[in-house]
């Protein structure tokens, strides 16, 4: 299987934030969308030690030794299984894609991104991106990725140094315990930690 465009929007309305205002936006861009029963955040760098920490000031090793777009997403999809190999993934338009993604219909999700809707496993994904990488190779994240049966989400924005998980208790559990990944919980109504 390869990593299909969609054009039609309608399996994105899910994600819109249900209230209006900033920080619904904002919520729905770091943790996903509203409605689950737990929440985590899967850290791809420590939290800061204050709020808008410069990220410049972590050492060389901690920056060297976090995981890749590519690890983190793949891990986090790997605990939560299911039906991984159905997943549709949101492409945040505004990386360096190379070459450009296609022109297919962009969808504006909280007021403040636009995306590209896509079809696929986290492998057909991992093998587009690779293809996509800008020059030097890094490969950027999708900024949402969720099953078709819509039972866990994936938040990963630009901004931000962690993943947000929307789930079940249990797979939020799982993140909690799975070995080679730092999760922490995440209440759906607090800012979250942020690099400066």
């Amino acid at each position: 299987m390869t990593l299909e465009l969609i054009d039609d929007g309608r399996e994105t309305a899910w994600l819109r934030p249900s209230e209006s205002g900033h920080d619904s936006a904002e919520a729905t861009l770091w943790l996903g969308p509203a409605g689950f029963e737990a929440y985590a955040r899967v850290l791809q760098l420590p939290d800061p030690a204050f709020d808008r920490q410069p990220e410049a000031e972590l050492a060389d090793e901690v920056l060297d030794g976090a995981p890749s777009d590519v690890e983190l997403v793949t891990g986090i999809v790997d605990v939560l299984g299911s039906s991984s190999d159905d997943l549709r993934l949101l492409l945040w338009d505004g990386y360096p894609y190379r070459p450009p993604l296609p022109a297919a219909s962009r969808f504006d999700l909280a007021g403040l991104r636009q995306y590209v809707l896509a079809a696929g496993s986290v492998g057909d994904w991992a093998r587009w991106v690779a293809d996509a990488a800008e020059p030097h190779g890094r490969a950027f994240p999708p900024a949402f990725v969720w099953p078709s049966d819509r039972v866990w989400c994936v938040a990963f924005d630009v901004d931000a140094h962690f993943a947000g998980v929307g789930g079940s208790e249990e797979a939020v559990t799982r993140l909690l315990d799975a070995e080679g990944l730092t999760a922490v919980r995440a209440p759906r109504e607090s800012t979250p930690p942020l690099y400066g």
